[in-house]
């Protein structure tokens, strides 16, 4: 059975006056039907850009898909029109963006803007499209949802925008949501709620969601699988389970182990060292040696493949892969 979501080597440059920007640089891994897959990483290391590339959504210029395959339920999104792109963003695949104050119109109303999608990928009319609003608007919990959809944004708190996103994103039972941050700004108690109104939807609907952020405890809370980030390039795959309680590569380890926790004595965090490199001008070898302690001579000379361990497990690095020293000495 074909994966709901395949990326094959995808690669989205930002070509600018200082240089090229290799924002997402040969990443690969797929999304199966009905899960939730996690991707972490620090800002800056194509998460964002990755999720916008698998709908066609990069910026030309100064973007652009240099590069892969983009394969959704087995068709390449790479050579579809822009016309035949337009019947699936929104309705196959939706999209919550990281701030919902700047993705809503502020000057529509917000049963308007749900109702604009459900009348473009579903034909209903008019009165038919705000009911559906009201209907979503009630399904993610919103209350008074017959007086909430003739309200504007900043009418709204933002818990109660993010819940809007969401509703304009699931109006047309889409096969994947992808999230992009969508607990951002959010106290814990509404963050709290909204992980749970997403688990609830998934399970109601089917849908499989790719789950954007750096916060590993909503990993940890939602996610099966887990793909880590590091300046463009995935360095590490695997179940959710087994990433947290045994990471390999020197940088999921460094993330997780700046989780404060509970039973380990009080004291000073772990901090990874140094910052992310300068996209412009990556280090040679793998780009995170010169923040790694476990960095060798290897490290800064060749860039690490990634390495199939087995058991979905994947990571990029030569050290803790046992990748072999004679193939590039």
């Amino acid at each position: 059975m074909k994966h709901l979501v395949e990326l094959k080597d995808l690669k989205t440059y930002f070509y600018t006056e200082e240089g090229v920007v290799k924002a997402v640089d040969g990443v690969s891994f797929h999304i199966e039907r009905g899960e939730t897959l996690g991707v972490v990483g620090e800002s800056g290391c194509g998460k964002s850009v990755t999720a916008l590339s698998i709908l066609r959504l990069i910026a030309s210029p100064p973007g652009k898909i240099a590069g892969g395959n983009i394969l959704f339920e087995g068709e390449d999104l790479m050579l579809k029109t822009e016309a035949q792109l337009r019947d699936i963003r929104g309705n196959d695949i939706a999209m919550i963006f990281q701030e919902p104050m700047t993705s809503l119109n502020p000057v529509y109303t917000c049963g308007e803007q749900i109702a604009e999608a459900v009348e473009l990928h579903q034909g209903l009319g008019r009165r038919d499209a705000m009911d559906k609003s009201i209907d979503m608007l009630r399904l993610v919990g919103i209350p008074l949802p017959e007086r909430r959809v003739r309200e504007y944004p900043h009418q709204l708190s933002g818990g109660m925008r993010q819940r809007v996103m969401i509703a304009m994103a699931l109006s047309c039972n889409p096969k994947l949501l992808m999230a992009d941050e969508p607990t951002t700004a959010l106290d814990v108690t509404i963050q709290a709620q909204i992980l749970e109104l997403m688990k609830k939807l998934k399970q109601e609907l089917g849908m499989a969601i790719m789950l954007i952020t750096h916060d590993l405890g909503v990993i940890a809370e939602m996610a099966k699988r887990v793909v880590v980030m590091y300046a463009g390039k995935v360095v590490e795959e695997g179940d959710s389970v087994s990433l947290f309680r045994q990471p390999i590569h020197p940088y999921s380890e460094g993330l997780l182990n700046s989780i404060p926790r509970l039973h380990r004595p009080r004291g000073r965090l772990h901090v990874i060292t140094g910052q992310v490199p300068n996209p412009v001008n990556l280090p040679a070898g793998c780009s995170f040696h010169p923040r790694c302690p476990l960095a060798e001579e290897t490290c800064r000379r060749q860039e690490p493949p990634l390495i199939d361990l087995g058991s979905g497990r994947r990571v990029s690095c030569w050290v803790r892969a046992g990748g072999s020293r004679e193939e590039v000495a």
